[in-house]
């Protein structure tokens, strides 16, 4: 049996947050969430009015109290231009960001719908893109964000387009990747009377709370270029921390790394971002590392292991340290950031907005919230014998 998440006290909700890479607050990288979201958009290089329109319907804001009568709209799509007679229904579920209609027409489901002449849905996950289910993002309110009431969601939903399309008796595959194929496991698990298979790429099953392992795939990664690439990481990794102790060595860091503000060693939370968000450069590579995921229109897909570990090797670039802050350059100048910021303060400022129209609500505070609550996913620094130091769970 496959275990579902279990629930962390709420009291967690912010007191473990560590960036895990570079970005004005909220990190591009948090929780080993992009901002947008794990899915992207693909390119699309048809009109807009061809694109299946949004489509709502009314559910539950609590699917498991009876007394609770309030409802809300979300969001879905349909493409029916595949369909046939009989077969089967497919349905993309909702994660962590704004589900798009591009995903109706572009895709590898898409092929696969053609293939078995398929029924398709898209249905966004509450509390993401459109489908608010609350008139703010207020702790109070995400009360209602759970994976257990995404699923419910999702149970409903199916009862509800089977009787509206007239698919009684069609066989249904569920489809998702990172956390909805985690959604797409649990289904199956939970409500196996409503679906017939689910595909789930890349998807944690398990909750972690201190995801150490994290830290050692990304190691092992750096790994398969060579011996020296690791080696050279941690020696500018611990020559970072040498350089912390003097004030001199902090002015030299703020200039090699192109540091927002100065750094203040007594602040322990801006420390522990600066040394997580040196290692972020790395892991986002590492988590996506040639994944094909140019044709989502996402930025940095050419940087891979092989372009970081090639300038960590490169001993005509100086001395560690000098290629650690040119891999560091490379990632703000990919992602047209002027500088790094590594302010805790200015990282909580944004995930403490709770209106639909802020930075916050783009995902990074649901994520945040839901990470504290039910998953941990916390990727600290505790594991031994990998290279990066400074950001331990507590």
């Amino acid at each position: 049996m496959v275990d579902v998440p279990k629930v962390l006290p709420v009291t967690l909700f912010l007191a473990f947050v560590l960036s895990l890479s570079v970005n004005a607050g909220i990190p591009k990288l948090l929780r080993g969430r992009p901002k947008g979201g794990m899915l992207g958009v693909p390119k699309w290089n048809g009109k807009k009015e061809e694109l299946p329109p949004d489509m709502w319907l009314k559910q539950k804001l609590d699917h498991f109290n009876n007394a609770d009568t309030s409802y809300w709209e979300q969001r879905y799509f349909v493409n029916d231009t595949f369909y046939k007679d009989g077969g089967p229904i497919f349905i993309m579920i909702g994660g962590e960001g704004t589900a798009s209609p591009v995903w109706m027409v572009e895709g590898m489901w898409i092929e696969y719908a053609k293939t078995y002449n398929a029924m398709c849905f898209q249905l966004e996950h509450r509390y993401y893109g459109k489908s608010h289910p609350t008139e703010d993002t207020s702790v109070e309110n995400l009360h209602y964000l759970s994976s257990e009431q995404a699923l419910a969601d999702l149970a409903f939903f199916i009862r509800y387009a089977r009787d509206k399309y007239q698919l009684y008796h069609n066989k249904l595959i569920t489809f998702g990747g990172s956390y909805p194929g985690s959604l797409s496991a649990w289904f199956r698990v939970k409500y196996p009377h409503l679906v017939n298979g689910a595909v789930a790429t890349s998807a944690p099953i398990n909750a972690v709370l201190n995801f150490v392992e994290y830290l050692d795939v990304v190691s092992k990664a750096l790994d398969t270029t060579g011996p020296m690439c690791n080696k050279m990481v941690q020696t500018a990794h611990m020559t970072v921390g040498k350089m912390l102790q003097t004030d001199s060595g902090r002015k030299q860091l703020k200039k090699l790394f192109k540091l927002c503000d100065d750094i203040d060693i007594a602040n322990t939370k801006d420390v522990a971002n600066f040394y997580s968000n040196l290692a972020g450069n790395f892991e986002g590579v590492v988590q996506y590392n040639k994944d094909n995921r140019a044709f989502e229109g996402a930025v940095g897909t050419n940087i891979t292991v092989d372009t970081l570990c090639n300038i960590m090797e490169d001993v005509g670039r100086g001395d560690p340290i000098n290629r650690y802050a040119a891999v560091n350059t490379l990632m703000l100048t990919t992602y047209s950031e002027k500088c790094m910021d590594f302010s805790y303060k200015n990282m909580i400022d944004d995930l403490t907005k709770t209106d639909w129209n802020s930075s916050a609500a783009e995902g990074g505070r649901q994520w945040m919230y839901q990470t504290c609550t039910e998953f941990g996913f916390y990727q600290t620094s505790d594991l031994k014998d990998q290279p990066f130091t400074g950001f331990p769970l507590k």
